[in-house]
């Protein structure tokens, strides 16, 4: 840790003057306090990179709903545009930055189910936006597996 060397400094000083221990005390949890809170200012930076700006990218892509004809009902699904090429850069976005260990698992699933949903309503399966949209959702979901 950051904070090894300034204890061992803190004890050397207070044994070479003689320091009371009150003394001694307060300026190691001072210098504890100060490593926490640099750890967990730079953990929250960690997450906000990683895992919220992430889902406000996400939160901004057009939902759409559609109607599926099954077994004579019409069910209306959420799905999200394959061919929207900004759907691609924001897959591309989640595929790097995403890490499984702080991200919500079922809130993913969620967000890959409604682009497999997009599927029902692919025009050309042969564009490559497509092709290459299905992949980055593929590879989201094999973080999660």
């Amino acid at each position: 840790m950051i904070y090894n060397s300034s204890i061992f400094q803190l004890f050397h000083i207070s044994k070479l003057f003689n320091l009371p221990t009150d003394i001694t005390h307060l300026i190691y949890l001072h210098i504890i306090n100060t490593s926490a809170k640099l750890i967990i200012n730079k953990w929250y930076s960690y997450i906000l990179i990683h895992n919220i700006n992430i889902c406000f990218i996400v939160n901004k892509i057009p939902l759409l709903y559609g109607t599926i004809n099954n077994q004579n009902l019409n069910d209306i699904i959420p799905y999200y545009n394959l061919h929207d090429i900004n759907f691609y850069k924001t897959l591309k976005i989640c595929h790097k930055y995403l890490k499984p260990n702080i991200s919500s698992k079922e809130w993913w699933l969620d967000f890959i189910h409604r682009g497999l949903n997009g599927y029902y309503f692919v025009n050309d399966y042969d564009d490559i936006i497509v092709i290459n949209n299905n992949k980055l959702l593929l590879n989201i979901l094999g973080c999660f597996q």
